[in-house]
Order: C-alpha cells, then structure tokens, then sequence
C-alpha cells in the first residue's frame, strides 16, 4: 500500500479529513453528542425513553420501592408501636451491563471529494452513520430478545421480550375499547396515577381501534374518521410504531401492545466510543469503523404491562 505521502491529492484531503475527524480514535464529546442527537431524531420509541450514558462497563441503577401497604397508625400515650407496625423502605437495584457493537461503512473515494473541499465531511459522516444506526437500535429497544436468531437483537432483552411482570392476553382479537381497557386494569393500582402512561402498538392495531372509534356517531368518531384528533384511549395517547412486530403468535398475524411510561426503560452508551479509518488504495474506498458499547433494560419493570394476541397484520 502506497504511503500517505504518495496519495493522490484528493486522498491525501480525505485522509487529513479523517484524521481532523479521529482524535487517537476516540469521538471527542460534542461529535458522540451528535451523533446520539442523530439516532435518537425522528425515532418513535427512542425519543421517547431515557437515554444516557455510562462512566462503566456496568452500572447499577438503585431503587427505593416501597414502605409497604400503610404507614400511619394510631398513636398512643408513651407507647411505641408494635413491630408489625414498623415501616422500613424496600431497595433494590437493576444493573446494566454494556455489550460492544460495531458498524462499519465502506465510502468509494468520489463520494468524498466535494465533502473534503468543502470542509464538511465530519459533520457529514456522522450524520450518515446516525441515520443508518438509529434504526438498528430501535429495532434492538423494541424487539430485542435473547432467544432471537438474529444476533443483535440476541444481545439484549427489549420493550416486549423484557415485559413480563404483568401481561393480558387478548385471544387474537383486534384492538378495541375492551382490549385497552383490559390492559389498564392488568396495571398494578400503585402505579395508575403516573402522568406519562402511553401506548405503543402497530400501525395496523392502532387503525383497528381507531376504526372503532370512527364508528361512533358522536364529534369523537367524526374526528378520528378525518384524522383531526389524537387517538387516545381514557387521554392516554395510543402511539403506532413502525417497528412494533405483525409476526406474532401462532399464526404469525399478531403484534402487541405495550402500556407504560416509556421513561422506564433505559438505553445507555458507555462514554468512550471510538471511531477509526483507513484507506483501500486496491478498491479506492474508504473504511470507518464505529465501535460503541450499549446498554438497555427496564428501570422498574413492575410497572408494565404486555398485551399480547392483538391482531397486527
């Protein structure tokens, strides 16, 4: 391979690119703050969960859960109470435990000749890999499972696989008034005042409900007839998800549906992600190489419900 100092011009550019680019290989804070900005823009779920990153390979996420059913007793004169009327806080913890991913994009040389004069080709790039990213991770957020045979998904449990403390299965039935309200009655009663419930299900689920509520003869009906209302069910929003599965079941026709406060659910990076290059002087391309470590689980998963046998396709 011919030294830097004997490459054409526009290679020599594109080569000073990279390096201006690289610092020793790791992304310095505002490129990998751009391109976590990349993936997460225009994503349903991903937008929409806590996303974060970590100091570790592995980090611990600790709780306070509970001090039990009753706290308040009646008091009396010089007198403790009993032991069994005694609070004390439950804790506990979820530990997230990052696992390395790489992506490697392959440029030909005359893609980057009008990036290298313009001195845009940084910021170009990782516009490019966060837009090719974004959708493999939401994909890995909402269908990662471990017993899947695609091997990303296979590294983490995801939205659906992760879910199951409470769970309703709703028979191969569409989407409807009684599936929803169903699945709001499997959330544990603690947890019913959380402002930021929503739902998230398939397209195909979410216009069957929508239908229904077409149907009405009422301004609710004429107003999700013309698509002027947000579908919403007891002023939770009902959130389609373009990745949400229609494969489901036995007959491979269903999706689910996922009621929870989608803050709950943590993707996180580990600070250092690395990004290298190199030049194929024989195929006049150029390799990069993303190298990250990712993270991703529920927060307190108690507080989720799964409905699953809704019809998705």
């Amino acid at each position: 391979m011919l030294e830097n100092n004997k490459l054409p011009v526009e290679v020599q550019k594109a080569d000073m690119a990279m390096a201006d680019m690289t610092a020793g290989g790791v992304l310095v804070r505002d490129q990998r703050k751009r391109l976590m900005l990349v993936q997460i823009k225009g994503q349903v779920v991903m937008q929409r969960i806590r996303v974060t990153t970590m100091k570790r390979e592995s980090e611990e996420i600790p709780q306070m859960t509970t001090f039990g059913t009753q706290v308040w007793y009646p008091g009396a004169e010089a007198t403790a109470l009993t032991l069994s009327q005694r609070s004390a806080p439950g804790f506990d913890k979820v530990t997230l435990t990052s696992k390395e991913v790489v992506c490697q994009v392959d440029f030909p040389r005359y893609v980057l000749n009008n990036q290298v004069e313009l001195g845009g080709f940084k910021n170009t790039l990782i516009t490019y890999l966060g837009l090719h990213t974004k959708r493999d991770f939401e994909n890995l957020i909402i269908n990662g499972d471990t017993t899947s045979t695609n091997t990303l998904l296979a590294m983490f449990d995801g939205m659906i696989a992760g879910a199951t403390s409470n769970t309703y299965a709703a028979g191969a039935a569409a989407l409807s008034t009684d599936v929803l309200d169903a699945t709001t009655l499997t959330m544990p009663e603690e947890f019913d005042d959380d402002p930021d419930f929503a739902f998230f299900t398939n397209k195909v689920a979410r216009s069957a409900y929508r239908k229904e509520l077409g149907a009405r003869s009422t301004p609710l009906g004429d107003a999700n007839q013309t698509g002027s209302k947000l579908v919403e069910y007891d002023d939770i929003p009902v959130t389609k998800v373009p990745l949400f599965p229609n494969d489901l079941g036995g007959g491979s026709n269903e999706t689910a549906l996922m009621y929870l406060n989608p803050k709950r659910f943590v993707f996180a990076y580990h600070e250092n992600m690395e990004m290298n290059s190199e030049y194929n002087i024989r195929e006049r391309t150029w390799t990069v190489v993303l190298t990250a470590r990712i993270a991703q689980g529920y927060e307190y998963e108690p507080a989720v419900v799964k409905t699953t046998g809704i019809l998705g396709t």
